[in-house]
């Protein structure tokens, strides 16, 4: 074979072999994109579903004292609240209620509360928070912003939900039900649940009105 024959075969296996690797690299991307999705894809977590969903945030009845302006940056501020008749004390006695009458509830706070599902597989969605300066507290909002807007955004209404709320200002309460109304759910009345200046009667009456109005709206 001629000196040139060789230069011409020489360059068609360079340029065979560049188009095989240009096809077995496009095989493959497909392959490693669908590796990678899956990679980025979050478990799925289990999880039973409930009938009324009872989602909180308070304070803490062992907060450490408020730090003072003058201590500059802190890393974070503890909420004190009350040992008697706080948010989680008032939760759990709904809890046990609705349970009295024959429903099932997870009661979980705002921070756990992740996964959608916990509410679109529900049959009723409870908020419950105190007032801190006239709003609800980060935690409840974060969960608003994160965990319940994903439901809104999906377009998953909760119209066969029963809505309704807790709160210890009747202005904190007024936010919560706002925002339940965007849902669509059957809304229920609420309840200003405070420990200032009300004894244990009057807050268990409240609880017990509000387990009679979720329980009759399921």
């Amino acid at each position: 074979m001629k000196a040139y024959q060789w230069v011409v075969l020489a360059l068609a296996s360079v340029v065979l072999s560049a188009l095989l690797l240009r096809y077995v690299a496009a095989q493959e991307r497909p392959v490693a994109r669908e590796e990678g999705a899956a990679a980025q894809a979050p478990a799925k977590e289990p999880f039973a579903a409930h009938d009324v969903v009872i989602v909180w945030c308070g304070g803490r009845s062992d907060a450490p004292p408020l730090p003072s302006p003058e201590a500059g940056s802190v890393d974070a501020v503890t909420q004190a609240t009350p040992e008697a008749g706080n948010i989680k004390e008032m939760v759990d006695k709904l809890g046990k209620e609705l349970e009295a009458a024959g429903r099932t509830v997870l009661v979980i706070s705002a921070e756990q509360c992740r996964d959608p599902r916990h509410i679109t597989q529900a049959k009723a969605l409870v908020l419950a928070c105190p007032d801190y300066f006239g709003l609800p507290p980060w935690q409840m909002v974060r969960f608003l912003d994160e965990t319940l807007y994903r439901v809104y955004r999906a377009r998953t209404p909760l119209g066969d939900h029963v809505v309704t709320a807790f709160a210890t200002t009747q202005r904190c309460l007024g936010i919560l039900e706002g925002v339940l109304k965007s849902t669509r759910g059957k809304a229920v009345e609420g309840e200003v649940i405070t420990p200032r200046g009300t004894s244990a009667g009057d807050r268990d009456a409240s609880v017990k009105r509000l387990a009679k109005r979720i329980t009759a709206g399921l």
